[in-house]
């Protein structure tokens, strides 16, 4: 009997920004309407088949808030605003979040999808989109934000819920009716997914296990000496060693648990399979029974390789095959090693062959793990681990990986030499064999590399060190509340999903949207204990890429009056960056939504439009308003405009012949003979929202407006 474990990985990040409340990415509700309930539920067709799902808390915590309606992300709000009331920012953010799905299998299942992908070009720039708008009329963006949400929807639940097989059904012509009915079965089907997963739990056929609750590298967050396991002479950042916080989210975890699930989890898939001596020490200490990791690391472990035979079975069979126990000093854990092959050709090579065919591949795969054991004459059964992601594998898949599924589970459930049980049945019975050591590596090439190997990785790890000293500093003198938050906003910044995308290892177009929620989760930190925010947490960390703010330059000359009045046609030739979101004063109506700027009579003209009057906005806050090495800050009851330029010991006021004027709007007029370097071809310009020391916000937040001193005319 081969023994098949399968561990299929559940995690998304905190998306919800820490300052303002915003959701900002979609992923959550996209692969929850895609992915989280079909996976269980597919399971009722085999019931012999066991397998373990783990659900990462942080995960959990956004599933239930979109299960709430409380997920307000930018892809949920560019679906749902009426298409005929839609200005042109709005369709362009509708084009540019609503195309955000895998081309082939899930546009491309919907021919009027497609069609509007063509419509709108390959080009996602401002520029682009506020061109393609263009052509885009009311039915097609209601089409465009039904068939965006339809596209997502499990595909089982399409065929099967009859409001929504209508609507896939009817293809294009959609109706703001049939918006709102799509919505309802959305929030339908997001209600349905934790409760299936504690029914499967209860049932005895799925166990549900964890990982620390932000998703942490354990072995990092234990000490980020241990990257030099793997890589003894690599650099490394100060060094950060917290195994306190390790055992903390840990232990958080399993309380978050039992609230979801009414149990404890037995045992652990730590982050990215990331083990190393302490980190295994600590889920020890809470009590866990189990916690898994890859092969590559049992091979560092043990100081032995494993070798495929011609069929592609790991030899000595026996080493790869059957789970571990390390004894700590907290008592024992078992420790189990996936296959890496198996479970890379589901995630990797699979999607690319027929269904059956590839199921095939897999059983027979298995099959010949046990002709093997069954050679070497050794007790008992093999246990084969195949862990991976849950979500992401499938929409490479034509119809969400299920066909494939299915007949796997069938195969197995079918054959008698094949058993599928979770990880905890595969410890029934056994008697594990002692690790004398535990290698310090992840799944991925067996150390931490993509977490700490780049400048970047290291930069960040020591912005989060220097955060942890501020809490350790200042912590005990906050209120209460704000000192809760403070952690709250410490742990989500421990995740390993920020460093993912650091460095020149990996890339997506939503780089700068993580590494934006890293730095505001630790700016959050610094806020409630009441400290300033650092500066090198206001600019981006990433090194690799350039980034251009999305601005329109100035098509001509502008002369307007400086009073505070946007008057009609004063501003219309000059250049506008429009803020993507307002931040957290954003959200009690007082956020900078748009900034206008440009040249006429050797002066620069900068007017800021507020949510709110500017003249309301300046009575408690104030906008700096940066050009290279000078600012303007313009605030308070008495609206006096101070000039101040940079030197090596700070900001030094100076005289000015600037003016400005609050009223709807805050207007501005600089000489440019104010203004440093004015005459090397261009400017950088950036405005800022303070409230008191605490920059709020800032504008454009990828990079400043660079002004060219070309004037076209």
């Amino acid at each position: 009997m081969v023994r098949v474990a399968f561990l299929w990985h559940m995690h998304q990040p905190l998306y919800r920004d820490p300052l303002d409340g915003t959701v900002i990415l979609p992923w959550v509700r996209l692969h929850a309407l895609k992915d989280y309930l079909g996976m269980v539920r597919l399971l009722d067709e085999t019931p012999s088949v066991h397998v373990t799902f783990n659900l990462v808390p942080v995960l959990v915590d956004q599933v239930e808030a979109c299960a709430r309606g409380e997920a307000d992300d930018p892809h949920q709000r560019a679906s749902m605003v009426p298409a005929a009331e839609m200005d042109e920012a709005q369709r362009c953010a509708a084009l540019k979040w609503l195309f955000m799905a895998q081309e082939q299998n899930l546009i491309g299942r919907h021919p009027r999808f497609k069609e509007l992908l063509a419509k709108r070009g390959p080009r996602k720039d401002e520029g682009a989109l506020r061109a393609a708008v263009l052509h885009f009329s009311v039915p097609d963006l209601l089409d465009l934000q039904v068939l965006a949400k339809l596209a997502w929807f499990d595909l089982e639940w399409q065929e099967k819920d009859p409001a929504v097989h209508a609507l896939a059904a009817k293809g294009r012509g959609f109706t703001e009716a049939d918006k709102r009915v799509l919505a309802e079965r959305e929030q339908a089907l997001l209600g349905e997914i934790l409760p299936a997963y504690r029914r499967a739990a209860d049932r005895g056929q799925v166990e549900l296990s964890a990982t620390p609750y932000y998703h942490p590298i354990l072995p990092l967050l234990c000490d980020t000496d241990a990257h030099r396991e793997a890589h003894p002479e690599a650099p490394v950042p100060r060094r950060f060693r917290h195994p306190e916080d390790a055992l903390d989210q840990i232990q958080r975890a399993q309380a978050r648990h039992v609230e979801a699930f009414g149990r404890p989890p037995v045992g652990m898939w730590p982050s990215e399979g990331s083990v190393s001596e302490e980190a295994v020490l600590q889920m020890a200490r809470a009590g866990l029974r189990w916690t898994a990791s890859d092969e590559a690391v049992l091979e560092r472990s043990l100081r032995s390789t494993l070798q495929r035979d011609p069929a592609g079975v790991a030899q000595p069979v026996d080493m790869l095959y059957r789970p571990w126990r390390r004894d700590t000093e907290a008592g024992p854990i078992a420790l189990f090693f996936r296959d890496h092959t198996l479970s890379d050709l589901i995630g990797f090579t699979y999607s690319h062959h027929a269904p059956e065919e590839a199921a095939a591949d897999l059983l027979h795969r298995l099959r010949q793990v046990g002709e093997s054991w069954r050679g070497t004459g050794l007790a008992g059964d093999p246990v084969v681990g195949i862990f991976l992601d849950g979500e992401n594998a499938w929409e490479h898949y034509r119809d969400g990986g299920r066909a494939f599924l299915r007949a796997v589970y069938r195969g197995i459930a079918q054959d008698p030499v094949l058993k599928a049980v979770t990880l905890s049945e595969a410890l029934e019975g056994e008697a594990l064999r002692p690790l004398a050591r535990v290698f310090a590596g992840s799944w991925i090439h067996a150390d931490f590399s993509v977490w700490i190997g780049h400048a970047d990785d290291r930069r960040a790890w020591e912005l989060l060190g220097d955060a942890r000293d501020a809490l350790t500093a200042h912590a005990s003198a906050a209120p209460a509340e704000k000192r809760d938050q403070a952690w709250e906003s410490y742990r989500a910044a421990c995740g390993s999903d920020w460093c993912w995308w650091y460095g020149d290892d990996r890339h997506s177009e939503n780089d700068y949207e993580f590494d934006r929620l890293f730095r505001r989760f630790l700016q959050s930190v610094y806020l409630n204990l009441g400290r300033p925010v650092p500066e090198a947490l206001l600019e981006t960390i990433i090194s690799t890429r350039r980034f251009e703010a999305p601005a329109r330059m100035p098509r001509g000359p502008v002369r307007p009056t400086i009073d505070g009045v946007l008057g009609d046609g004063e501003w219309d030739a000059a250049g506008v960056h429009r803020a993507g979101r307002a931040g957290s004063m954003g959200r009690a109506g007082h956020g900078v939504s748009a900034i206008r700027f440009g040249l006429g009579d050797g002066t620069l003209y900068v007017l800021v439009e507020t949510s709110a009057p500017a003249e309301a906005v300046l009575a408690s806050s104030e906008v700096v308003v940066t050009v290279g090495s000078v600012r303007y800050r313009v605030g308070g009851s008495s609206r006096t405009l101070l000039r101040e330029e940079r030197n090596g010991e700070g900001w030094v006021a100076r005289p000015s012949a600037a003016r400005a004027a609050t009223g709807a709007v805050l207007e501005m007029g600089v000489p440019l003979s104010e203004i440093p370097g004015h005459d090397r071809g261009r400017l950088e310009l950036r405005v800022a929202l303070r409230s008191g020391e605490t920059e709020v916000e800032r504008h454009p937040e990828v990079a400043p407006l660079k002004i060219p001193l070309e004037v076209p005319r």
